[in-house]
């Protein structure tokens, strides 16, 4: 499925991207990867290991730049050095292990570390910190150590900085990955909310439970596009499993009632729609 949209906030165009292993060779992470994504959009980025997603995440914040093509934030290339600096005050990222994002013994103080280092008034501080820890539910444990946090509450906390800088673009590069199904459920709902305040949300991840959340699902294998559509058009092209993906389960169940003379409209991905289609089958 090819998507087209009037305001695009950010532009991939036929990226390439190597990973030099010296003596002349390389290894091609992306091959010709393009699309586009609209301002406001949740889109899962997803793929197995390998599959080049994480690269693409940090080609879109501007920490790697493309052998080949062009990624554009808000009509800004991320080649040309004098726009890093706005692009990545556009495009904040979180990582999987929130301890490497934090700077500061203290909660309050780590997330006004980076308004701080790029010059924001005070007072102007004092407002993002308190709108920050407000927007991530983590307004109480302003005073305390974040040693004393857990996963999920420390990835708040590596959020909630990164939207002390006021991004337009929130990349999540696999924050969930190193959390407990609560820590992950926590922070996915953080983003959810995130989203609905108009924030793009662009999630890599590997867990197609969490790609269900999002609007769009680009799914990456070895280095390429190999679909591109809504969960419910990805989950059912019946490719998932050939590209190391899995059904969520509410998916994998629809899929399996299926085939026991159940009918519904491809595979079903959210939970209480299909105990609903099945009740009215069974009357």
């Amino acid at each position: 499925m090819c998507y087209t949209f009037a305001m695009s906030q950010i532009e991939v165009k036929n990226v390439s991207y190597n990973y030099s292993l010296g003596d002349g060779h390389a290894v091609k992470a992306l091959k010709g990867v393009s699309f586009s994504i609209e301002k406001g959009s949740f889109v899962a980025l997803a793929g197995m290991n390998g599959s080049g997603k994480s690269t693409l995440a940090k080609l879109l914040n501007g920490l790697f730049v493309p052998n080949e093509g062009d990624v554009l934030i808000d009509g800004l290339s991320t080649k040309d050095e004098k726009n890093t600096f706005e692009i990545r005050k556009k495009a904040g990222m979180v990582f999987q292990n929130p301890d490497n994002q934090m700077v500061a013994t203290i909660i309050e103080d780590d997330i006004a570390f980076g308004p701080e280092n790029i010059g924001v008034p005070r007072d102007e501080i004092i407002e993002r910190v308190n709108s920050a820890l407000e927007a991530v539910g983590m307004s109480e444990f302003r005073d305390r150590s974040a040693s004393k946090l857990s996963g999920g509450q420390k990835q708040r906390i590596a959020i909630a900085g990164v939207l002390a800088m006021r991004p337009d673009i929130l990349i999540l590069d696999e924050s969930t990955s190193m959390l407990d199904p609560n820590g992950r459920k926590d922070v996915m709902s953080v983003a959810k909310s995130l989203n609905e305040q108009g924030i793009t949300v662009i999630n890599i991840t590997h867990n197609m439970e969490e790609a269900a959340l999002a609007d769009r699902v680009i799914v990456l294998r070895k280095g390429r596009i190999a679909i591109d559509g809504t969960p419910k058009e990805v989950f059912s092209s019946g490719m998932l499993e050939a590209y190391g993906l899995t059904l969520p389960p509410v998916s994998k169940l629809s899929r399996e009632l299926s085939e026991k003379g159940f009918r519904f409209d491809g595979v079903v991905i959210d939970e209480k729609e299909l105990v609903e289609k099945v009740c009215l089958q069974l009357k």
